[in-house]
């Protein structure tokens, strides 16, 4: 388990990364390091998707599949930590 995360976003879990898309930033959780690399890769690759499309479009989604493949997967191992 990582740490004992109290805010959720939108989707129902919590907030490991945020980009900035004023200055191009990427904001990650501390408690990330403590996730497997796969999970830290992801949430990286999920937030550069973000300075393209700044929302979870289905343009979005389509970007990350492109970009990392096994997202979904890999996603579902992250949530089962963030608990």
């Amino acid at each position: 388990m990582i740490g004992n995360h109290q805010g959720l976003n939108t989707d129902g879990w919590t907030n490991v990364g945020e980009v900035v898309i004023k200055n191009g930033g990427i904001h990650l959780n501390l408690e990330l390091i403590k996730a497997p690399k796969k999970c830290i890769e992801y949430v990286l690759v999920h937030e550069l998707c973000h300075l393209v499309h700044h929302d979870h479009s289905k343009a979005f989604y389509e970007l990350l599949e492109k970009l990392y493949p096994d997202w979904r997967k890999t996603k579902i191992r992250l949530e089962k930590l963030m608990v």
